[in-house]
C-alpha cells in the first residue's frame, strides 16, 4: 500500500511528546483502517515505543478504554486519531486519567473537498428557506473547509456564520454526534453542515429544529434533509407521547469511560419517582437490538438510555418499546412535547 494514499492530511507532531513511551495503543476509526500499517509505522518511528492497535470499534473520544488498555497491556500512552477530546461537563468523574495511559489527538483532515457547484446549489437550497441567518458548521475531519465555502455562500448572498468553538473540544464550527452546542449558539434560521452520511446532519436537526442542509465532500452534491428530518423528530414525538404513561422504566448507565454520567441518572430516577413510576437499574458497555431483547421484561413499559443518546436514534429506533434519550426521557416524565429536548 502506498502511504500517500492516506485520504486525510494527519498531523503527526503531536507524537514527539510520546518519546520514550514503552507501549502505545493506537486507535482508529473504522474509516482509516484500511491504513492501519501505514500509521503504525508512523506511530513507531515518531515514538521508539512497541505499539498495539486497538482492534475493538472506538465512537470518539468518549470511548477511550483506557482503563483495561492500561490495567491488562500495560500501556503508557493511547493515540487517538481523528477525534478531539471530549468535553468533560458530559461525564463524570473525569473523561481522561489522571496518569497512565497518557491520552495523545492526532487531527485526521479529509482531503474531499465539496465542488463548488455543490455550494452553490447548498446557497439555492439555503435561499428557499427564506432570508435569514446561516450557521456553517462540520465534522472535525472538515472544519478546515469552512472559511472557503463561507466566502463563496457570501459571494452568493448569503448571511453566513462559522459559530466560535470551545477549545480544546470544539473547533469552530465543529459539532459531534451528541453535543451541538457550538451550532446552537449561533441563533441561526438554517444549518448548513460539511459531512458525509446522515449521522451528524440528523442530530443537527434535531438538536435545533431548524432546516438543515448537508454538503457532501464525499459525494460532491448538496442536499436538503429537512423533509426527511421532520418525519425522524415526528416519530421521536410520538415514542415520547408513549412513554408518558410509562409506569415502570429501564435505565441504562453507561459503562465507556466517557459515558457514565451519574449526575443525569440520578435526575432522571428522581423525576421517575416523583412520577410515581418504578426503574430497574442496567449497566452496559455497549448495547443493541439483539442485547435490549436479551435483557427487556413485560414489566417494563420504557426505556431511557443515559450513556449515548444515539443509540435509541440510530441503533434502537425502531424497538417496539419507546427507547428513549435523556432529554426525550425529561419530556415525557414531565408530560409536555414541548420543548423537543436533545440530547440531553
Amino acid at each position: 500500500m502506498n502511504c500517500g494514499d492516506i485520504p486525510y492530511h494527519i498531523d503527526y507532531s503531536p507524537l514527539q511528546e510520546l518519546r520514550g513511551a514503552s507501549l502505545v495503543v493506537l486507535q482508529l476509526p473504522d474509516g482509516l483502517r484500511a491504513y492501519t500499517h501505514c500509521l503504525l509505522e508512523r506511530v513507531k518511528r515518531e515514538t521508539g515505543a512497541r505499539v498495539v492497535v486497538d482492534a475493538d470499534p472506538t465512537y470518539g473520544a468518549c470511548d477511550l478504554h483506557y482503563p483495561r488498555l492500561h490495567s491488562i497491556l500495560g500501556a503508557d500512552a493511547i493515540v487517538h486519531v481523528a477525534h478531539t477530546p471530549y468535553p468533560p461537563d458530559l461525564s463524570w468523574p473525569r473523561v481522561e486519567p489522571e496518569g497512565p495511559p497518557r491520552i495523545v489527538y492526532l487531527q485526521a483532515r479529509s482531503k474531499a473537498e465539496p465542488p463548488i457547484e455543490a455550494v452553490r446549489e447548498a446557497a439555492r437550497i439555503l435561499r428557499s428557506h427564506g432570508p435569514g441567518r446561516v450557521a456553517l458548521t462540520a465534522t472535525g475531519q472538515h472544519v478546515h473547509v469552512l472559511r472557503g465555502i463561507r466566502e463563496a455562500l457570501l459571494e452568493e448572498g448569503l448571511n453566513v456564520v462559522i459559530p466560535k468553538g470551545v477549545p480544546p473540544y470544539f473547533e469552530d464550527g465543529q459539532v459531534i454526534g451528541c453535543d451541538y452546542r457550538v451550532a446552537r449558539s449561533a441563533e441561526a434560521d438554517a444549518h448548513l453542515i460539511v459531512a458525509g452520511g446522515l449521522f451528524h446532519p440528523l442530530g443537527l436537526y434535531l438538536a435545533t429544529l431548524r432546516p438543515v442542509v448537508q454538503l457532501d465532500p464525499y459525494r460532491g452534491e448538496a442536499v436538503d434533509r429537512t423533509r426527511m428530518f421532520e418525519r425522524v423528530y415526528s416519530a421521536r414525538l410520538y415514542k415520547v407521547s408513549r412513554a408518558m404513561d410509562a409506569k415502570r422504566w429501564g435505565v441504562v448507565v453507561g459503562l465507556k469511560t466517557g459515558q457514565y454520567r451519574p449526575w443525569l441518572v440520578e435526575r432522571l430516577l428522581k423525576l421517575i419517582e416523583e412520577r410515581g413510576g418504578e426503574y430497574i437499574l442496567y449497566a452496559a458497555e455497549s448495547l443493541n437490538e439483539e442485547r435490549m431483547r436479551a435483557i427487556d421484561a413485560a414489566e417494563i413499559d420504557a426505556w431511557i438510555i443515559t450513556s449515548c443518546p444515539r443509540i435509541p436514534l440510530d441503533d434502537l429506533h425502531h424497538y417496539e418499546k419507546p427507547v428513549l434519550t435523556p432529554g426525550e426521557a425529561r419530556m415525557a416524565l414531565s408530560g409536555s412535547l414541548t420543548p423537543y429536548i436533545f440530547p440531553w
